[in-house]
């Protein structure tokens, strides 16, 4: 079910006014930070315990590496950055959407997933691996990279780590059965940990009873402290329709729920972002060229998009007081560098401020994530 809001026009200033206004007594602030190298497709979780986790990208973009580092979530430095990928030059940054994603296990596991390289060469694209690595608490470096695509085939849009913090992890991707299906009959398929990401099962495909996935656009997860697996993904059906869909997996049982349409010829390239809030689950996709977002997953949800016209790639920060910050990249397109947006949005979902004009690396996005006083630092 979709109610959406009335649109809403957040006001226009300066990031530099933006960063500096007091939005209420506990000083909502956005500050702008760049990353500890001169990364790319920063991706951040952050732990109970008040700790920032921090992946992206470094290097040639179709052959480059993944970083990692951490810090207190109230500010200071960052760790000396360590390399996840165990073989070099084994992630992609090219499209944008195929980067690592993290998620944290027990005891603040470090998880990460990657689409891996396949170095440009057209024969072993149908077979490009999917590449997972952990960071167990005590550890100095990340176990050795394994490839967990399976006998799935045309791996393309980025894939999803999800976790429990008790010792469950989901790997979630979209993939095809055989080399000789096509888009419309794509799948989403899940490989499930049950030791903190030591081992994981056979894939199972989740969504068997209406196929079709948008091919080069990334999915994400969240798995809840029940068990429950929620997807993001958008769903491809002929000749042209690719809204958003949720997948719920729960006991077994899988549940899709339509949240959008977009009439579209092309692949977008998108991203998604999804998050706990005290609701249920915040979202933030594309939809012809603006952000959506909405609480999902519940009995109805309402969507309202935000950002200005050409908004691209969200990703999401919440604070304690309920306030969110939604941050996205304008203009961007294909080899083309686009500019950091963000918008704030109160308790109540209104846009109270917004901010923009710092240019981006080509094939990066922002990320963010909030601060124990309340305020919100951005990483691009």
């Amino acid at each position: 079910m979709i109610r959406w809001s009335a649109l809403l026009q957040p006001p226009w200033i300066s990031l530099a006014i933006a960063v500096l206004l007091p939005l209420t007594v506990s000083a909502q602030v956005v500050r702008i930070e760049t990353l500890p190298e001169p990364g790319m497709q920063p991706q951040v979780a952050v732990s109970s315990g008040g700790v920032v986790h921090l992946v992206y990208l470094l290097g040639e973009p179709g052959a480059c590496d993944v970083r990692y580092t951490n810090r207190p979530a109230k500010g200071g430095a960052w760790t000396a950055p360590v390399t996840v990928n165990s073989e070099p030059g084994t992630a992609i940054a090219t499209g944008t959407i195929r980067g690592a994603q993290l998620a944290l296990g027990k005891g603040d596991s470090v998880q990460v997933v990657w689409n891996g390289s396949t170095g440009g060469k057209k024969e072993r694209m149908m077979h490009a691996p999917l590449f997972h690595a952990r960071l167990v608490p005590g550890a100095k470096t990340f176990s050795r990279q394994q490839n967990l695509s399976g006998d799935t085939t045309a791996l393309d849009g980025g894939a999803s780590i999800a976790a429990d913090g008790r010792g469950t992890v989901s790997l979630v991707w979209h993939a095809t059965p055989s080399e000789t299906a096509g888009e419309s009959t794509r799948l989403v398929y899940e490989r499930r940990s049950m030791d903190d990401g030591g081992t994981f099962a056979a894939q199972q495909p989740l969504n068997t009873e209406k196929p079709g996935v948008c091919a080069c656009c990334s999915l994400r997860a969240h798995l809840a402290a029940d068990g429950t697996l929620t997807v993001l993904y958008r769903n491809m059906s002929p000749p042209a329709s690719r809204g958003m869909t949720l997948l719920t997996r729960q006991a077994g049982r899988t549940r899709l729920t339509r949240l959008d349409d977009w009439q579209a010829a092309m692949c977008p390239m998108s991203s998604a972002s999804l998050m706990p809030s005290g609701q249920g689950l915040l979202a933030a996709w594309e939809n012809e060229g603006r952000i959506s977002t909405g609480i999902v997953g519940g009995t109805a949800t309402a969507v309202q998009r935000t950002g200005p016209a050409n908004a691209r790639h969200p990703a999401l920060a919440r604070n304690e007081q309920g306030w969110t910050l939604i941050t996205s990249v304008v203009g961007t397109g294909w080899n083309k560098a686009g500019t950091l947006h963000w918008d704030l949005m109160n308790a109540a979902g209104r846009i109270t401020a917004s901010g923009s004009g710092v240019k981006l690396p080509t094939w990066s996005f922002p990320a963010a994530h909030a601060c124990p006083d309340g305020s919100f630092v951005v990483l691009q």
